[in-house]
């Protein structure tokens, strides 16, 4: 029976059962973004005679909702009521590991798979944070549909199958089980260093260190050793081996004694492949800030090889079911991997013109899973069920008009990159999408085919970094390191001075110069311009600014009607978002907050960062005269800090 609601959430259907818990997909009503919810009953908990094990499964999922990265499933919140005790969590769409291992997936044996390093960088990240999975295994790597690797049951797996199984049993997989696991002693880190290299023994060989059953498989992990990687798949480099088995010493201390180690040895076999595929909407030489941790810099730069890291071969939610997945070959016989099938982005389209979906789905269909909505009601159902990567509406539509259901789409699907289909000049609404719906680009009707398509492309990539950022955190006090610089006039500045506060520093400039000064010397997080002043060619510089430091937002005051201006300088320059004048002192100081969380969200996520940069900053004289001013102001101030 499918309970109709477990806390505050909506259940729709079930994904998945192993151990003693059942996973339900769900909906958060109040934040409005599907959920999965793993859900353990109390009488099953009870029944295994341990007192202790509620308060431990509590402990445990508050321990795991502290790991806030990229590759692993976030843990929103743990509840109970008088049945049940569940967590909910990211729900990540796609399929296990374990599932691709089956099917017969095989990576090219001469680089590190990118679902590897993200295992790897994931581990290494909880292990930091004094948290040990002590149940690696592939059906616990859950692969998102364009290939982001997250895993999954941090500690939840270890409540599950502790004191809940026969005495005298032990905790884990026996497959990836580490031998101090099976002989009953505590599992740390090295436990897991091991259960990842029985997983990247697996998938670079195609078979599993060991594969015998019960007391067999008992004696291969305790006394004998693995056969050589490379003499299983010739394609392997030789020097594989020796780093590939020291994670599968039979001693811990023999082992690599951080996941750390473990990855750099693997990067002397498999070095990083030297060029790295930008996202297209990346400007060519654009630099990302050195900021944010090392796993989120590791994915910058590289949404190309994300979408190619692995080939589904059907959709659906990944959740982790049963153990122990079947070798893809058989021992001294090894058939020629299939190549990867590249899953196809989802892209919602809705009008309330059947031709016009017709035509954005025969457009469409070659590259990506299309589907359609004639209504904002029924995208918005379809939102709640499925995750689409982006989603495109017509503006003028019946009942619910384009730029309301981006807004109520921004709250249900945050993932989901939205763009707006306009064939008439609606200043109001355009404004609108932006302030409040957070529209990614604008499509005039009747579109142009070439241009539809780049920007779906660049809005694909967009959310392929969304989906590999770290889940979102409350935003940090701000204060001197956070920069905004007005270029406007005084009044406005002292305004902004007073409404920041301490959340950044404030600076004023009252003409271009000043302002390239400024930009030479801080890293703007946040630029407030006034769009009809005589002194400066504001969307030259919005372009150059957006090309060069993608991570300034730009607020612009303004008194213009010019609709046709404004699209392209959101478009083309990124605006973040547009005050009308006079100024709403109120209005500026929430866009001035929502703008420098913005930017902290850009710091720690990299890969979303390149993924926004404007592309087109070069294409006039006056951008690259304005360009050539803005890098030798910062040489000379570079020169006079050496100095």
């Amino acid at each position: 029976m499918t309970p109709e609601r477990i806390g505050k959430y909506d259940v729709l259907a079930p994904l998945g059962e192993g151990g003693m818990a059942v996973v339900w997909r769900g909906f958060d009503p109040v934040i409005r973004r599907p959920v999965a919810l793993k859900v353990l009953a109390k009488s099953d908990l009870l029944a295994a005679g341990d007192s202790s094990l509620l308060e431990r499964f509590r402990r445990e999922a508050q321990a795991a909702g502290n790991l806030l990265h990229p590759n692993i499933v976030a843990i929103y919140e743990y509840g109970e009521d008088d049945e049940r005790a569940f967590i909910a969590m990211e729900l990540v769409e796609g399929q296990s590991l374990q599932d691709h291992l089956r099917s017969g997936w095989r990576p090219e044996a001469t680089t590190l798979p990118q679902v590897l390093e993200q295992m790897l960088e994931a581990l290494d990240f909880s292990h930091s944070r004094n948290v040990i999975h002590r149940d690696i295994k592939p059906g616990n790597i859950l692969i998102s549909n364009m290939g982001v690797a997250k895993i999954s049951d941090f500690g939840i797996a270890r409540i599950e199958r502790s004191n809940v199984t026969q005495a005298g049993e032990v905790l884990g997989t026996p497959f990836y089980m580490a031998p101090e696991q099976f002989n009953g002693q505590p599992a740390d880190e090295r436990s897991d260093i091991y259960a990842a290299g029985v997983i990247v023994y697996e998938v670079l060989t195609g078979r599993r260190p060991f594969d015998g059953r019960g007391g067999r498989l008992l004696k291969q992990v305790l006394e004998e050793l693995p056969a050589a990687p490379s003499s299983l798949q010739p394609d392997l480099p030789a020097a594989g081996d020796a780093v590939i088995l020291k994670a599968l010493e039979k001693d811990p201390a023999a082992r690599y004694q951080s996941v750390h180690d473990f990855v750099d040895a693997l990067h002397t076999v498999f070095p990083k492949k030297p060029d790295r595929p930008q996202p297209a909407g990346a400007a060519a030489g654009t630099t990302v800030p050195n900021t944010g941790s090392g796993a989120a810099k590791r994915v910058a730069g590289n949404l190309g090889a994300l979408r190619r890291a692995i080939g589904a071969q059907g959709s659906g939610s990944a959740t982790s079911t049963k153990s122990g997945a079947t070798s893809a070959t058989t021992a001294g016989a090894r058939a020629k991997p299939p190549a990867p099938r590249r899953i196809k982005p989802a892209v919602l389209c809705v009008d309330d013109e059947s031709r016009v979906l017709n035509a954005l789905g025969f457009l469409l269909k070659d590259r990506y899973a299309v589907t359609t909505a004639d209504s904002g009601a029924k995208a918005l159902e379809q939102l709640k069920t499925s995750r689409f990567h982006v989603l495109v509406s017509d503006q003028r539509m019946p009942g619910m008009t384009g730029v309301e259901l981006l807004g109520e789409a921004r709250t249900l699907a945050p993932g989901t990159v939205r763009i707006l289909l306009t064939g008439y000049s609606d200043l109001a609404a355009i404004v609108g999408s932006v302030n409040e719906s957070e529209v990614f680009r604008f499509v005039s009707k009747p579109w142009q085919q070439e241009a539809l398509l780049a920007t779906l492309e660049e809005a694909v990539d967009v959310a392929i970094a969304l989906e590999a950022s770290p889940p979102p955190t409350a935003p940090a006090a701000g204060g001197a390191e956070f920069v905004a610089l007005v270029l406007e006039d005084e009044a406005t500045a002292r305004a902004v001075r007073q409404i920041a506060g301490s959340a950044c520093k404030v600076l004023h400039a009252p003409r271009l110069d000043d302002a390239l000064e400024a930009l030479a010397k801080h890293e703007v997080a946040v630029l407030i311009a006034d769009l009809e002043s005589q002194k400066v060619d504001h969307t030259t510089l919005f372009k150059v600014l957006k090309a060069e430091h993608p991570q300034s937002l730009v607020i612009v005051t303004t008194t213009s009607s010019d609709s046709e201006l404004i699209i392209e300088l959101i478009n083309e320059a990124r605006i973040f978002r547009f005050i009308n004048k006079p100024v709403n002192l109120t209005l500026l100081g929430r866009h001035l907050a929502a703008a420098l969380e913005r930017y902290q969200a850009f710091r720690k996520s990299p890969g979303l960062l390149r993924a926004q940069a404007a592309k087109r900053a070069q294409d006039s004289s006056a951008g690259r005269s304005l360009l050539e001013r803005l890098k030798s102001l910062g040489a000379r101030f570079t020169s006079a800090i050496k100095g």
